[in-house]
């Protein structure tokens, strides 16, 4: 009898603390107009304005990719009160029509100024920050309490949710949009905001100070993650799972999880032999491998594997829908000859979730690596069916699998039967004569580990950046000299910007590696010339760079 009693009481006593965490966790605006007059009128979900911000919204949210809790909605208010804000209470983002208009003001840039704003407030629900709001609230007797609601608290929660939010925009593809302070300008101009320091806010002077300097940290942040992916592009496995990790330390999403999975598999793809690895796995970072290893060192490259799934699975946490982290977690079964979780989690995890989620690629991968595990278990004829029908949807991979299932030689590089020509350069600049003037900005260097250094020179040239990976524990430095957007000259045989990707194949043949990134492709000469293109989601360059792996 006492039991329900007991029930009801709790129930009650969860009600009202969830009541009170509501009123405490309140809104988290990114700025508050004063004395400003309350409006509830939305813009419609069929109006321009609408369509327009929940666009930019959506890339945002699937960039961040952390679908373990809720998505706050999305609405466009007719207000002038707040700019954008976090409501807790109502689980929303709203955006004020004013300050959309502010962000359109930004011509082709428009977009990425939308972003920031709105990824402003994604990164404070991301990051809790109304957790600390509603603490402090229900805490305000206590000095903790006090402290916590000091302006340099909310600066800090501001400052880390322009860096962060920053780094989102650009893994959302908007590029490196660092005009955040004009934004702030031109908002506070909008909305007739005091400039001066305020009980809530800093001065406006202040709070630019801090969005230009969170962007420096935001474009270092985004360099690390360049070059985590460059390492894996050139088979430096290793150094990039440092770099992956280094991010992982700062933010969280699940592309992040999956590359530092892929680059594990990558590695100790390292340590099998050729016969081991006779067929080419749809790993999403590297379509080849070669034994350059100890291939008795089984132990390592099982470890690797198992470290890899954990973090497919930390992918798959965050989002369940993510097809290419069930396809590269079936690829590290197959590795570890575990054939039966291969195949489910191929055919059934990802080739499903593929075809329900829009990842066609995928889809197509899961069906390659089906073909793998048939010729891997005896069953040729149906290997060779899937493969041909695979190929016939398009896939290269499928294709290279059944030339290997058929016997064929494979080449990964084209012979380069080309005259001898003049060495690389880029800003007249070769590369072995910039690795020998060792010439970095030391007060960009970063520490990933205690043996691995990031050195970068932003200024190499008037249209170029170097940058260096210094591991002492390997005894390998990596140097990667790139052109920077823009660049007006050529490669030694006349490739410049905006080319094709056949253009460069009839330069300079077929390339090594191509390599998928989250802006398009890397395409990777390892033999004749130590080279890297890359290109953007059109197939067009966008930029290329030459590459040198010194023993120190």
């Amino acid at each position: 009898m006492q039991k329900p009693f007991f029930v009801l009481a709790l129930f009650s006593l969860c009600l009202t603390g969830l009541c009170a965490q509501d009123r405490s966790f309140a809104t988290l605006p990114l700025a508050q107009k004063p004395n400003a007059i309350r409006s509830s009128v939305t813009l419609g979900k069929e109006t321009p304005q609408y369509k327009k911000a929940v666009s930019v919204y959506n890339r945002l949210v699937q960039a961040r990719g952390d679908f373990r809790y809720p998505v706050p909605s999305l609405t466009l208010l007719k207000e002038e009160n707040q700019m954008a804000v976090m409501d807790y209470v109502k689980h929303e983002i709203i955006l004020e029509e004013k300050a959309f208009d502010v962000c359109g003001s930004f011509g082709n840039q428009s977009d990425a100024a939308l972003a920031m704003v709105l990824a402003h407030e994604l990164t404070h629900y991301y990051e809790k920050h109304g957790w600390r709001k509603g603490f402090v609230e229900n805490n305000m007797d206590l000095d903790i309490g006090l402290r916590l609601d000091s302006l340099a608290d909310k600066a800090a929660k501001e400052t880390e949710a322009d860096y962060l939010g920053g780094f989102l925009v650009y893994s959302a593809g908007f590029g490196l949009f660092d005009k955040g302070p004009d934004v702030l300008a031109k908002l506070y101009q909008a909305y007739n905001m005091p400039v001066g320091r305020t009980e809530k806010y800093p001065s406006l002077s202040d709070r630019q100070a801090m969005s230009r300097r969170s962007a420096e940290k935001m474009a270092q942040l985004t360099e690390v993650f360049d070059m985590a992916n460059l390492l894996t592009a050139i088979g430096n496995y290793t150094d990039a799972y440092a770099f992956y990790y280094y991010i992982l330390m700062v933010y969280q999403s699940r592309e992040i999880y999956n590359n530092l999975g892929v680059t594990a598999v990558l590695d100790a793809m390292q340590y099998f032999g050729p016969a081991e690895l006779k067929y080419r796995l749809p790993v999403e970072l590297d379509l080849t491998s070669t034994a350059t290893r100890d291939i008795l060192a089984a132990p390592n490259r099982d470890s690797l594997l198992r470290q890899a799934l954990l973090h497919f699975d930390a992918a798959i946490s965050l989002d369940p829908n993510y097809a290419p982290a069930y396809l590269n977690k079936a690829c590290a079964y197959a590795l570890l000859k575990d054939y039966n979780r291969a195949r489910f989690y191929a055919g059934v995890e990802a080739r499903q979730t593929a075809l329900k989620h829009n990842y066609p690629k995928t889809a197509l991968d899961a069906d390659v690596l089906a073909g793998i595990l048939d010729a891997l278990e005896g069953q040729e004829t149906k290997a060779q069916a899937t493969f041909k029908a695979a190929a016939a949807a398009d896939s290269p991979l499928a294709a290279l699998n059944l030339r290997i299932l058929l016997g064929e030689t494979i080449e990964t590089e084209t012979p380069d039967n080309a005259e001898p020509d003049k060495p690389e350069r880029i800003d007249e600049k070769a590369l072995a004569r910039v690795a020998e003037e060792g010439n970095v900005d030391d007060s960009k260097t970063i520490a990933l580990t205690g043996q691995l250094y990031f050195y970068q020179n932003p200024k190499l040239g008037p249209n170029s950046r170097l940058f260096v990976s210094e591991n002492n524990l390997t005894k390998k430095t990596t140097y990667l000299h790139l052109t920077s957007a823009g660049y007006p000259g050529k490669t030694a045989r006349q490739i410049g910007l905006g080319a094709d990707r056949a253009a460069i194949v009839d330069a300079y043949g077929k390339p090594g590696h191509a390599v998928e990134t989250p802006r398009g492709e890397i395409m990777v000469y390892k033999k004749n010339k130590k080279m890297i293109f890359i290109l953007n989601a059109a197939g067009k360059l966008e930029r290329w760079g030459n590459y040198l792996e010194q023993a120190q």
